[in-house]
């Protein structure tokens, strides 16, 4: 790094620097031998033989090695050379000296995250989701729930366990960058006009590039107390010292890892009980309905039988007459009852029309079966209302069979879908033949 200003000569107080840097320091310049001597003296060479002396070049440079707070000048040598102009030229050697341990401040070395690397098994198996636990002792997948499949936190113990050996795998260290004693020199270059109160030196030119940067170099007495000074010896004690963290948390996470497995063993045991009784309950009502539809259909086929009568009353408004239904032939199916019959005024038998039905063996949440019925020929009493349903062609009646025996419902005509006041309350109940 070189770098020029312009100063006149004061003395500078020296700021300490204390920062990180990865850089690595320049090679140190020693003094050739038998050119050591005190910074208060100089080797002056002009005509005349007067020169600035090394006092003088030392406050020059001194607000450009105030950031060097861990350099001390320990000798200085100058050449005064005068140019045709007139202008003196200045060229000086500049010796420093280390005036204590220097350290750098870097990661740690890999070496300790590779030894960390030990606790990932114990750690893993410490985190995973119940699932893993619960596969390895042969659930099955079906009994595997979203929150099962969630990763559990680590225990505060283990938690601060991992957390120890993390700061001892991962805490920057101090390696040692240059020790105390080491010598560099440098070349400093200024313009120097001797005045009646002494040498007026300006245009200060240092060169410092094989020096290390400020903030790259730690003094000892900056380090913070406590803090790893890399060593082979310092390695080998980290080294051991992760290894025995590490022995502690698997011990600490021994039992609370079977303590998992224990917990997903229960928890598949009360899964399997809970699936069998479902299972078995299940079944049971699965019985109880086929044996209560299977009911339910021996008594639509025992009702809705030939030979069946089924007698009551019909009402429109005002009007209301009696009626009889009889079932002629039924024949039953998988899933109903198909039957013909008659349909005729109880009092009077001869008039009697013709229909066919069907009888659903579906029970309604009602508790009750629906019978449609198409009324289709036959012979009628034109002067009852019910003869308007009878002379059509598309009279049909929309009945239920409840569990007394009981048909209920309308009869009404396709066509009256938009006047259901014209349709026919039907109620009939099972009579004896």
């Amino acid at each position: 790094m070189k770098t020029r200003l312009i100063h006149k000569a004061l003395a500078t107080a020296a700021v300490l620097m204390i920062s990180a840097c990865d850089d690595q320091p320049a090679t140190p310049t020693t003094t050739e031998p038998g050119t050591e001597e005190s910074a208060q003296t100089a080797q002056v060479t002009t005509e005349d033989n007067i020169a600035p002396g090394a006092e003088d070049i030392s406050k020059a440079i001194a607000p450009m090695l105030a950031p060097y707070t861990w350099l001390e000048i320990s000798h200085v040598s100058s050449e005064l050379t005068t140019t045709e102009s007139g202008i003196q030229s200045l060229s000086a050697q500049i010796q420093l000296s280390v005036k204590e341990d220097m350290y750098r401040r870097e990661s740690p070395p890999s070496a300790f995250n590779e030894e960390r690397k030990a606790i990932n098994a114990s750690a893993n198996a410490a985190v995973q989701p119940n699932s893993l636990y619960l596969l390895q002792i042969g659930a099955p997948t079906e009994s595997i729930t979203e929150e099962d499949r969630k990763s559990r936190p680590l225990p505060d113990n283990l938690k601060q366990l991992t957390n120890e050996l993390r700061d001892l795998a991962e805490s920057e260290v101090y390696t040692l960058e240059t020790k105390a004693g080491t010598q560099y020199t440098i070349t400093a270059t200024m313009r120097a006009t001797k005045g009646e109160n002494g040498w007026d030196i300006t245009d200060v030119s240092l060169q410092t590039a094989n020096l290390p940067a400020p903030d790259c170099a730690v003094p000892a007495a900056a380090i913070p107390e406590g803090s790893a000074i890399l060593t082979p010896e310092f390695t080998e004690a980290r080294k051991q010292e992760i290894k025995t963290k590490i022995a502690a948390f698997e011990a600490a996470a021994a039992p609370y890892i079977k303590s998992r497995e224990d917990e997903a063993r229960a928890a598949w045991m009360e899964y399997k009980a809970a699936t069998e009784e479902k299972n078995r309950k299940a079944a049971e009502e699965a019985t109880a309905a086929a044996a209560e539809k299977e009911q339910w259909i021996n008594y639509c086929t025992t009702t809705i039988a030939a030979g069946k009568l089924f007698s009551g009353e019909w009402v429109r408004g005002n009007d209301f007459g009696e009626v009889t239904l009889e079932i002629s032939k039924a024949r039953k199916y998988e899933n109903s009852i198909q039957f013909l019959g008659h349909l005729y005024d109880t009092q009077l038998q001869e008039a009697r029309m013709d229909i066919y039905g069907r009888c659903d063996f579906t029970k309604n949440e009602d508790g009750t079966s629906r019978v449609d019925i198409t009324i289709y020929d036959g012979i009628y009493e034109e002067d009852k209302p019910t003869a308007e349903v009878y002379d059509a062609s598309d009279g049909i009646m929309q009945l239920t069979l409840d569990a007394k025996g009981n048909l209920s419902g309308t009869m009404t005509c396709v066509s009256w879908k938009n006047n259901p006041e014209k349709a026919f309350r039907i109620s009939l109940s099972q009579k004896n033949k």
